[in-house]
Protein backbone atom coordinates (compact mmCIF):
# COMPACT_ATOMS: atom_id res chain seq x y z
CA UNK A 1 0.00 0.00 0.00
CA UNK A 2 2.87 2.67 0.82
CA UNK A 3 4.11 1.85 -3.20
CA UNK A 4 0.57 3.08 -4.00
CA UNK A 5 1.00 6.31 -1.67
CA UNK A 6 4.38 6.60 -2.51
CA UNK A 7 4.54 6.61 -6.36
CA UNK A 8 1.00 8.43 -7.08
CA UNK A 9 0.00 5.52 -9.64
CA UNK A 10 -3.32 5.88 -10.67
CA UNK A 11 -5.03 3.84 -8.79
CA UNK A 12 -3.52 5.41 -6.04
CA UNK A 13 -4.75 8.64 -7.06
CA UNK A 14 -8.47 7.37 -7.99
CA UNK A 15 -8.47 5.76 -4.23
CA UNK A 16 -7.59 9.29 -3.23
CA UNK A 17 -10.12 11.09 -5.05
CA UNK A 18 -7.50 13.17 -6.82
CA UNK A 19 -8.50 12.31 -10.28
CA UNK A 20 -11.95 11.62 -12.44
CA UNK A 21 -11.42 10.85 -15.70
CA UNK A 22 -13.12 7.63 -15.25
CA UNK A 23 -15.22 8.66 -12.17
CA UNK A 24 -17.97 6.31 -12.43
CA UNK A 25 -17.86 4.83 -8.05
CA UNK A 26 -19.91 7.48 -5.83
CA UNK A 27 -16.86 6.87 -3.40
CA UNK A 28 -13.62 7.17 -5.22
CA UNK A 29 -14.03 6.73 -8.88
CA UNK A 30 -12.88 2.72 -9.35
CA UNK A 31 -15.28 2.29 -11.73
CA UNK A 32 -13.49 2.47 -14.90
CA UNK A 33 -10.70 0.09 -13.87
CA UNK A 34 -10.56 -3.99 -15.04
CA UNK A 35 -10.78 -7.15 -12.85
CA UNK A 36 -7.07 -7.68 -14.00
CA UNK A 37 -5.73 -4.08 -13.40
CA UNK A 38 -7.91 -3.84 -9.87
CA UNK A 39 -6.92 -7.30 -9.01
CA UNK A 40 -3.01 -6.44 -9.67
CA UNK A 41 -2.56 -3.33 -8.29
CA UNK A 42 -4.37 -3.56 -5.24
CA UNK A 43 -3.85 -7.12 -4.45
CA UNK A 44 -2.71 -6.36 -0.87
CA UNK A 45 -6.13 -5.73 -0.17
CA UNK A 46 -8.43 -8.66 1.23
CA UNK A 47 -11.92 -8.75 2.29
CA UNK A 48 -11.38 -7.79 6.03
CA UNK A 49 -8.74 -5.42 5.21
CA UNK A 50 -9.05 -1.40 5.21
CA UNK A 51 -7.65 1.74 4.20
CA UNK A 52 -7.45 4.78 6.01
CA UNK A 53 -8.01 8.37 4.23
CA UNK A 54 -8.04 11.23 6.84
CA UNK A 55 -11.05 10.81 9.13
CA UNK A 56 -12.72 7.90 7.04
CA UNK A 57 -12.03 4.13 7.04
CA UNK A 58 -12.92 2.05 3.99
CA UNK A 59 -13.33 -1.16 4.33
CA UNK A 60 -12.50 -3.20 0.96
CA UNK A 61 -14.72 -5.78 -0.97
CA UNK A 62 -14.96 -7.88 -4.08
CA UNK A 63 -17.87 -7.11 -6.16
CA UNK A 64 -18.75 -10.77 -6.32
CA UNK A 65 -20.15 -10.60 -2.91
CA UNK A 66 -22.89 -8.81 -3.81
CA UNK A 67 -25.38 -11.48 -4.93
CA UNK A 68 -28.78 -9.63 -5.54
CA UNK A 69 -30.19 -6.62 -6.84
CA UNK A 70 -27.86 -4.26 -9.09
CA UNK A 71 -24.07 -4.82 -8.77
CA UNK A 72 -22.10 -1.58 -7.40
CA UNK A 73 -20.03 -1.42 -10.66
CA UNK A 74 -16.25 -0.84 -11.00
CA UNK A 75 -14.04 -3.88 -9.91
CA UNK A 76 -13.69 -3.05 -6.29
CA UNK A 77 -16.40 -1.99 -3.91
CA UNK A 78 -15.66 0.44 -1.03
CA UNK A 79 -18.23 1.42 1.85
CA UNK A 80 -18.13 4.04 4.27
CA UNK A 81 -17.64 2.82 7.98
CA UNK A 82 -17.18 4.77 11.21
CA UNK A 83 -13.32 5.42 12.22
CA UNK A 84 -14.07 3.41 15.76
CA UNK A 85 -15.38 0.81 13.53
CA UNK A 86 -12.89 -2.63 14.50
CA UNK A 87 -10.52 -3.90 12.14
CA UNK A 88 -12.38 -6.42 9.88
CA UNK A 89 -15.70 -6.40 11.67
CA UNK A 90 -18.84 -6.40 9.58
CA UNK A 91 -22.74 -7.02 9.66
CA UNK A 92 -25.53 -7.36 6.97
CA UNK A 93 -26.04 -3.72 7.97
CA UNK A 94 -22.92 -2.94 6.63
CA UNK A 95 -23.07 -4.87 3.49
CA UNK A 96 -22.71 -3.53 0.17
CA UNK A 97 -26.00 -1.99 -1.47
CA UNK A 98 -26.99 -4.10 -4.52
CA UNK A 99 -29.21 -1.79 -6.81
CA UNK A 100 -28.98 -4.13 -10.01
CA UNK A 101 -32.92 -5.06 -11.02
CA UNK A 102 -33.26 -7.81 -13.24
CA UNK A 103 -36.95 -8.52 -12.92
CA UNK A 104 -40.37 -7.59 -14.70
CA UNK A 105 -40.34 -3.95 -13.28
CA UNK A 106 -44.00 -3.16 -15.06
CA UNK A 107 -45.89 -6.23 -14.43
CA UNK A 108 -47.61 -7.41 -11.14
CA UNK A 109 -47.93 -11.22 -11.17
CA UNK A 110 -45.47 -12.47 -13.69
CA UNK A 111 -42.96 -15.60 -13.78
CA UNK A 112 -44.09 -16.35 -9.96
CA UNK A 113 -41.73 -19.12 -10.84
CA UNK A 114 -38.90 -17.72 -11.62
CA UNK A 115 -39.08 -14.73 -9.00
CA UNK A 116 -40.40 -12.38 -12.00
CA UNK A 117 -36.87 -12.48 -13.55
CA UNK A 118 -36.25 -11.78 -16.80
CA UNK A 119 -35.11 -14.69 -19.12
CA UNK A 120 -32.41 -12.86 -21.08
CA UNK A 121 -31.26 -9.17 -21.26
CA UNK A 122 -29.47 -7.27 -24.58
CA UNK A 123 -27.95 -4.73 -24.31
CA UNK A 124 -27.02 -2.49 -27.24
CA UNK A 125 -24.51 0.12 -28.32
CA UNK A 126 -22.58 -0.32 -24.64
CA UNK A 127 -19.76 2.08 -25.06
CA UNK A 128 -16.66 0.02 -24.22
CA UNK A 129 -18.42 -2.74 -22.89
CA UNK A 130 -18.45 -1.49 -19.28
CA UNK A 131 -22.08 -2.01 -18.59
CA UNK A 132 -22.19 -5.27 -19.55
CA UNK A 133 -19.04 -6.57 -17.98
CA UNK A 134 -19.90 -4.93 -14.32
CA UNK A 135 -23.58 -6.90 -14.72
CA UNK A 136 -21.90 -10.34 -16.54
CA UNK A 137 -21.15 -12.48 -13.54
CA UNK A 138 -24.30 -11.87 -11.44
CA UNK A 139 -26.35 -12.55 -14.29
CA UNK A 140 -24.69 -15.41 -14.67
CA UNK A 141 -25.50 -16.59 -11.27
CA UNK A 142 -28.82 -15.85 -11.41
CA UNK A 143 -28.72 -18.27 -14.56
CA UNK A 144 -30.06 -14.85 -17.01
CA UNK A 145 -28.70 -14.74 -20.53
CA UNK A 146 -26.70 -11.98 -20.99
CA UNK A 147 -25.95 -10.62 -24.93
CA UNK A 148 -23.76 -7.19 -25.01
CA UNK A 149 -23.48 -5.21 -28.64
CA UNK A 150 -21.98 -2.89 -30.11
CA UNK A 151 -21.96 -1.11 -32.98
CA UNK A 152 -18.18 -1.40 -33.86
CA UNK A 153 -16.28 -4.63 -35.49
CA UNK A 154 -14.03 -6.17 -32.90
CA UNK A 155 -10.90 -4.82 -34.23
CA UNK A 156 -12.25 -1.11 -34.38
CA UNK A 157 -13.54 -1.20 -30.98
CA UNK A 158 -10.08 -2.78 -29.50
CA UNK A 159 -8.44 0.40 -31.19
CA UNK A 160 -11.14 3.03 -29.84
CA UNK A 161 -11.69 1.89 -26.58
CA UNK A 162 -9.19 1.47 -23.99
CA UNK A 163 -10.64 -1.30 -21.41
CA UNK A 164 -12.60 -3.30 -24.79
CA UNK A 165 -10.06 -6.37 -24.54
CA UNK A 166 -10.32 -6.39 -20.76
CA UNK A 167 -14.27 -6.20 -20.37
CA UNK A 168 -14.57 -8.59 -23.71
CA UNK A 169 -12.62 -11.38 -21.33
CA UNK A 170 -14.94 -10.29 -18.68
CA UNK A 171 -17.85 -10.86 -20.18
CA UNK A 172 -16.42 -14.00 -21.69
CA UNK A 173 -15.10 -15.65 -18.13
CA UNK A 174 -18.99 -15.12 -16.69
CA UNK A 175 -20.30 -16.70 -19.73
CA UNK A 176 -21.17 -14.77 -21.90
CA UNK A 177 -19.79 -13.54 -25.63
CA UNK A 178 -20.02 -10.27 -26.58
CA UNK A 179 -21.15 -9.07 -30.21
CA UNK A 180 -19.52 -6.97 -32.61
CA UNK A 181 -21.05 -5.21 -35.28
CA UNK A 182 -24.64 -5.36 -34.20
CA UNK A 183 -26.30 -2.14 -35.67
CA UNK A 184 -29.46 -1.55 -32.56
CA UNK A 185 -31.56 -0.18 -35.25
CA UNK A 186 -31.53 -3.19 -36.88
CA UNK A 187 -31.80 -6.16 -34.78
CA UNK A 188 -34.05 -8.46 -36.45
CA UNK A 189 -31.47 -8.73 -39.04
CA UNK A 190 -28.78 -10.11 -36.39
CA UNK A 191 -31.28 -12.36 -34.24
CA UNK A 192 -34.09 -13.34 -36.37
CA UNK A 193 -36.65 -14.95 -34.65
CA UNK A 194 -35.52 -14.73 -31.24
CA UNK A 195 -36.67 -12.60 -28.38
CA UNK A 196 -35.69 -10.61 -25.72
CA UNK A 197 -37.10 -10.09 -22.21
CA UNK A 198 -35.25 -6.89 -21.53
CA UNK A 199 -33.67 -4.98 -24.37
CA UNK A 200 -31.55 -1.86 -22.46
CA UNK A 201 -29.85 1.00 -24.66
CA UNK A 202 -28.13 3.49 -21.68
CA UNK A 203 -27.38 6.84 -22.82
CA UNK A 204 -28.09 6.63 -26.99
CA UNK A 205 -26.41 9.33 -29.10
CA UNK A 206 -26.09 10.13 -32.35
CA UNK A 207 -22.02 10.10 -32.83
CA UNK A 208 -22.20 13.49 -34.18
CA UNK A 209 -22.41 16.99 -32.53
CA UNK A 210 -25.43 17.27 -30.17
CA UNK A 211 -28.60 17.57 -32.14
CA UNK A 212 -31.85 17.07 -30.88
CA UNK A 213 -33.13 15.98 -35.13
CA UNK A 214 -30.60 13.24 -35.51
CA UNK A 215 -30.93 12.18 -31.53
CA UNK A 216 -34.62 11.60 -32.19
CA UNK A 217 -34.27 9.59 -35.30
CA UNK A 218 -31.59 7.54 -33.26
CA UNK A 219 -34.18 6.91 -30.45
CA UNK A 220 -37.44 6.07 -33.05
CA UNK A 221 -35.04 4.13 -35.62
CA UNK A 222 -34.05 1.71 -31.70
CA UNK A 223 -37.17 1.62 -30.50
CA UNK A 224 -38.77 0.14 -33.85
CA UNK A 225 -36.00 -2.41 -33.98
CA UNK A 226 -36.26 -3.22 -30.61
CA UNK A 227 -40.18 -3.99 -30.86
CA UNK A 228 -39.26 -6.70 -33.30
CA UNK A 229 -37.30 -8.83 -30.96
CA UNK A 230 -38.75 -8.26 -27.90
CA UNK A 231 -40.81 -10.82 -25.91
CA UNK A 232 -44.87 -10.63 -25.84
CA UNK A 233 -44.34 -9.18 -22.10
CA UNK A 234 -41.04 -7.62 -22.07
CA UNK A 235 -39.30 -4.36 -21.51
CA UNK A 236 -37.37 -1.98 -23.53
CA UNK A 237 -35.16 0.15 -20.95
CA UNK A 238 -33.50 3.60 -22.39
CA UNK A 239 -31.72 5.68 -20.12
CA UNK A 240 -31.49 9.01 -20.93
CA UNK A 241 -29.93 12.22 -19.47
CA UNK A 242 -31.49 14.68 -17.95
CA UNK A 243 -34.41 16.59 -19.88
CA UNK A 244 -33.90 14.25 -22.59
CA UNK A 245 -36.80 11.93 -22.48
CA UNK A 246 -39.40 14.78 -22.00
CA UNK A 247 -41.23 12.93 -19.60
CA UNK A 248 -40.95 15.39 -16.52
CA UNK A 249 -42.23 18.39 -18.98
CA UNK A 250 -44.22 20.37 -17.67
CA UNK A 251 -44.56 23.03 -20.52
CA UNK A 252 -44.81 22.64 -24.32
CA UNK A 253 -41.66 24.72 -24.57
CA UNK A 254 -39.85 21.76 -22.63
CA UNK A 255 -41.22 18.58 -24.43
CA UNK A 256 -40.40 20.48 -27.83
CA UNK A 257 -36.63 20.94 -26.32
CA UNK A 258 -36.87 17.21 -25.59
CA UNK A 259 -36.15 13.81 -27.82
CA UNK A 260 -39.96 13.51 -27.22
CA UNK A 261 -38.95 9.22 -25.90
CA UNK A 262 -43.03 8.53 -25.65
CA UNK A 263 -43.64 10.11 -28.29
CA UNK A 264 -41.45 7.64 -30.97
CA UNK A 265 -42.66 4.68 -28.42
CA UNK A 266 -46.39 5.32 -29.39
CA UNK A 267 -45.35 5.36 -33.06
CA UNK A 268 -44.18 2.03 -32.80
CA UNK A 269 -46.96 0.38 -30.66
CA UNK A 270 -45.10 0.80 -27.39
CA UNK A 271 -46.05 2.87 -23.49
CA UNK A 272 -44.07 4.60 -21.61
CA UNK A 273 -44.80 2.55 -18.55
CA UNK A 274 -42.78 4.27 -16.32
CA UNK A 275 -39.40 5.73 -15.01
CA UNK A 276 -37.12 6.03 -12.40
CA UNK A 277 -33.60 7.72 -11.48
CA UNK A 278 -30.97 6.16 -12.70
CA UNK A 279 -27.31 5.67 -11.14
CA UNK A 280 -24.53 5.08 -13.87
CA UNK A 281 -21.92 3.30 -11.60
CA UNK A 282 -20.03 2.24 -14.47
CA UNK A 283 -17.58 3.92 -17.14
CA UNK A 284 -19.16 5.87 -19.34
CA UNK A 285 -16.54 6.26 -22.27
CA UNK A 286 -18.43 6.65 -25.65
CA UNK A 287 -18.56 10.37 -26.61
CA UNK A 288 -19.52 10.66 -30.03
CA UNK A 289 -17.72 6.92 -30.50
CA UNK A 290 -14.93 7.86 -28.92
CA UNK A 291 -12.77 6.63 -25.65
CA UNK A 292 -13.92 9.90 -23.44
CA UNK A 293 -16.66 10.15 -20.82
CA UNK A 294 -19.75 12.65 -20.91
CA UNK A 295 -22.18 14.57 -18.50
CA UNK A 296 -25.36 12.95 -17.35
CA UNK A 297 -26.74 16.02 -15.79
CA UNK A 298 -28.29 15.52 -12.33
CA UNK A 299 -31.18 13.60 -12.99
CA UNK A 300 -30.55 10.76 -15.47
CA UNK A 301 -33.67 8.66 -15.67
CA UNK A 302 -34.37 4.93 -16.98
CA UNK A 303 -37.63 4.69 -19.07
CA UNK A 304 -39.31 1.66 -19.49
CA UNK A 305 -41.69 1.03 -22.79
CA UNK A 306 -43.73 -1.34 -22.97
CA UNK A 307 -46.26 -3.38 -25.27
CA UNK A 308 -50.11 -2.84 -24.26
CA UNK A 309 -51.78 -5.45 -22.53
CA UNK A 310 -54.59 -3.26 -20.93
CA UNK A 311 -52.91 -4.34 -17.85
CA UNK A 312 -49.94 -1.80 -17.59
CA UNK A 313 -50.98 1.93 -16.52
CA UNK A 314 -48.99 4.31 -17.40
CA UNK A 315 -48.86 7.21 -14.89
CA UNK A 316 -51.07 10.23 -15.01
CA UNK A 317 -48.10 12.17 -14.96
CA UNK A 318 -46.78 10.55 -18.44
CA UNK A 319 -49.73 9.50 -20.20
CA UNK A 320 -49.12 11.40 -23.64
CA UNK A 321 -52.10 12.84 -24.75
CA UNK A 322 -53.91 14.32 -28.09
CA UNK A 323 -56.48 17.26 -27.81
CA UNK A 324 -59.27 19.56 -30.26
CA UNK A 325 -62.33 21.24 -29.90
CA UNK A 326 -65.76 20.62 -30.44
CA UNK A 327 -68.33 23.64 -31.16
CA UNK A 328 -71.61 22.56 -30.17
CA UNK A 329 -74.53 25.28 -31.37
CA UNK A 330 -76.77 25.69 -28.32
CA UNK A 331 -80.38 26.06 -29.66
CA UNK A 332 -82.90 28.38 -28.15
CA UNK A 333 -84.66 25.51 -26.62
CA UNK A 334 -83.72 23.52 -24.46
CA UNK A 335 -86.49 21.08 -26.08
CA UNK A 336 -84.19 20.92 -30.06
CA UNK A 337 -81.49 18.22 -27.78
CA UNK A 338 -81.93 15.10 -28.64
CA UNK A 339 -81.50 13.06 -25.79
CA UNK A 340 -79.10 15.40 -22.78
CA UNK A 341 -80.48 17.96 -21.37
CA UNK A 342 -78.63 21.44 -21.29
CA UNK A 343 -77.18 21.53 -18.08
CA UNK A 344 -75.46 18.33 -18.55
CA UNK A 345 -73.96 19.67 -21.76
CA UNK A 346 -72.73 22.66 -20.20
CA UNK A 347 -71.10 21.02 -17.72
CA UNK A 348 -69.30 18.59 -20.78
CA UNK A 349 -70.44 15.25 -18.77
CA UNK A 350 -72.59 14.39 -21.80
CA UNK A 351 -69.77 15.24 -24.16
CA UNK A 352 -67.17 13.45 -22.13
CA UNK A 353 -69.64 10.40 -21.79
CA UNK A 354 -70.69 10.02 -25.55
CA UNK A 355 -66.97 10.31 -27.16
CA UNK A 356 -65.82 7.88 -24.13
CA UNK A 357 -68.13 4.86 -24.35
CA UNK A 358 -68.40 5.42 -28.31
CA UNK A 359 -65.27 6.81 -29.86
CA UNK A 360 -62.15 5.71 -28.27
CA UNK A 361 -60.42 1.80 -27.75
CA UNK A 362 -59.93 0.39 -24.37
CA UNK A 363 -56.90 2.26 -22.39
CA UNK A 364 -57.78 5.86 -23.61
CA UNK A 365 -59.34 8.25 -20.96
CA UNK A 366 -61.24 11.15 -22.09
CA UNK A 367 -61.22 14.30 -20.50
CA UNK A 368 -62.95 17.42 -21.29
CA UNK A 369 -61.06 20.07 -19.09
CA UNK A 370 -62.67 22.84 -20.30
CA UNK A 371 -65.10 24.68 -21.60
CA UNK A 372 -66.68 28.33 -23.28
CA UNK A 373 -69.95 30.22 -24.26
CA UNK A 374 -69.03 32.54 -26.82
CA UNK A 375 -71.54 34.43 -28.70
CA UNK A 376 -70.64 34.35 -31.91
CA UNK A 377 -71.49 36.89 -34.63
CA UNK A 378 -72.63 35.19 -38.08
CA UNK A 379 -72.49 36.32 -41.24
CA UNK A 380 -76.20 36.55 -41.87
CA UNK A 381 -76.53 38.95 -38.68
CA UNK A 382 -77.74 36.69 -36.36
CA UNK A 383 -75.86 35.56 -33.14
CA UNK A 384 -75.42 32.06 -32.12
CA UNK A 385 -74.35 30.89 -28.96
CA UNK A 386 -71.57 28.54 -28.66
CA UNK A 387 -70.26 26.08 -26.42
CA UNK A 388 -66.18 25.32 -27.11
CA UNK A 389 -65.17 22.02 -25.80
CA UNK A 390 -61.43 21.12 -24.96
CA UNK A 391 -61.34 17.52 -25.11
CA UNK A 392 -57.91 15.27 -24.66
CA UNK A 393 -57.37 12.01 -25.51
CA UNK A 394 -54.88 10.21 -23.15
CA UNK A 395 -52.95 7.08 -23.17
CA UNK A 396 -53.61 5.56 -20.28
CA UNK A 397 -53.48 1.63 -20.88
CA UNK A 398 -52.81 2.29 -24.86
CA UNK A 399 -50.47 4.40 -26.63
CA UNK A 400 -51.72 7.74 -28.85
CA UNK A 401 -50.60 8.92 -31.89
CA UNK A 402 -51.86 11.84 -33.68
CA UNK A 403 -53.15 9.40 -36.25
CA UNK A 404 -55.14 7.53 -34.19
CA UNK A 405 -56.20 10.37 -32.27
CA UNK A 406 -57.55 12.06 -35.67
CA UNK A 407 -59.80 8.75 -36.15
CA UNK A 408 -61.18 9.68 -32.48
CA UNK A 409 -62.37 13.45 -33.22
CA UNK A 410 -64.07 12.16 -36.17
CA UNK A 411 -65.97 9.75 -34.84
CA UNK A 412 -66.68 12.11 -31.51
CA UNK A 413 -68.10 14.73 -34.03
CA UNK A 414 -70.09 12.09 -35.49
CA UNK A 415 -71.20 10.89 -31.94
CA UNK A 416 -71.69 14.30 -30.52
CA UNK A 417 -73.88 15.80 -33.37
CA UNK A 418 -76.28 13.00 -33.07
CA UNK A 419 -77.26 14.98 -29.66
CA UNK A 420 -76.62 18.41 -30.32
CA UNK A 421 -75.70 20.58 -33.57
CA UNK A 422 -72.09 21.09 -34.48
CA UNK A 423 -70.65 24.56 -35.70
CA UNK A 424 -70.26 23.62 -39.30
CA UNK A 425 -67.11 25.45 -40.19
CA UNK A 426 -65.03 23.92 -36.88
CA UNK A 427 -65.61 20.61 -37.87
CA UNK A 428 -62.71 18.24 -39.22
CA UNK A 429 -60.21 20.49 -37.85
CA UNK A 430 -56.58 17.84 -36.81
CA UNK A 431 -55.99 17.32 -33.31
CA UNK A 432 -53.02 18.38 -31.95
CA UNK A 433 -49.56 16.71 -31.99
CA UNK A 434 -49.01 14.64 -28.87
CA UNK A 435 -47.39 16.28 -25.65
CA UNK A 436 -47.23 15.24 -22.11
CA UNK A 437 -50.18 15.44 -19.86
CA UNK A 438 -49.01 18.09 -17.65
CA UNK A 439 -48.07 20.40 -20.47
CA UNK A 440 -52.29 20.28 -20.44
CA UNK A 441 -52.55 22.33 -17.87
CA UNK A 442 -50.76 25.29 -18.85
CA UNK A 443 -52.77 25.08 -21.80
CA UNK A 444 -55.94 25.50 -19.88
CA UNK A 445 -55.21 28.65 -18.00
CA UNK A 446 -54.21 29.96 -21.48
CA UNK A 447 -57.77 29.41 -23.10
CA UNK A 448 -59.72 30.43 -19.90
Amino acid sequence: MRALAVRRSRPALLLLGLTSRRLTCPAFGLGGWPTAIASTRLRSLSGGESLCFGRRRWNWRAINTCNTGRQRVGHVCLRSTATSTTEGASSAADAPTCKWEFTHLSRGEENTANNGRIRNLLVCGDGDLSYAAAVSSELNGLGIELVATVLEEEDVHNDVYQYSKANTETIASAGHAPLFGVDATALSTHFGDATFDRIQFNFPHWRGKANNRYNRQLLSDFLQSAATVLSPRGEIHVALCDGQGGSSAATLEEWRGSWTASLFAAEHGLLLSHTFPYEADYNLSAFRGKDRGFALGKNPAMHVFVRPDGEVEAPREMQLCCRHELHVVLPDDERALAACGLDQILEGDAIETIVQSTCVPEGVRVEVPSRQILAIQEGDGTTARIAVFLVVYCGERHPVTRADADRWRELAETEVEKHVPLRENRRGRTVSRPFPYPALHPEIKYRT
